[in-house]
């Protein structure tokens, strides 16, 4: 079955940069993003259109951000900062429904 891709929800999840006791980086904070064009997120994040594996092809997967994606990013997110010297930032995703 082929994933809605118009369905996706994206965030950027900000984790701890110091892990916990068990070893972990906790999540710290969680911003929604406005819509982003997916082919725009291709080129951000060096991603082949025609890459056979939906999860990369359609940014499904996790990636972490770096400063110029923060940078590029940074318009689309909703009520936040992408501040990459207090958290180790990823763009994530989830099915929404």
């Amino acid at each position: 079955m082929k994933e809605n891709v118009n369905e996706i929800k994206r965030i950027v999840a900000g984790y701890s940069k110091t892990p916990n006791k068990s070893g972990n980086c906790p999540l710290e904070v969680e911003y929604d993003l406005k819509s982003i064009e997916l082919s725009f997120l291709q080129k951000l994040f060096n991603i082949d259109p025609n890459d056979a594996d939906p999860g990369v092809r359609d940014i499904i997967d996790c990636y972490q951000i770096n400063q110029v994606q923060a940078k590029a990013l940074q318009p689309f997110v909703i009520d936040g900062l992408i501040d990459l010297e207090k958290y180790d930032f990823m763009l994530e995703c989830y099915q929404e429904g």
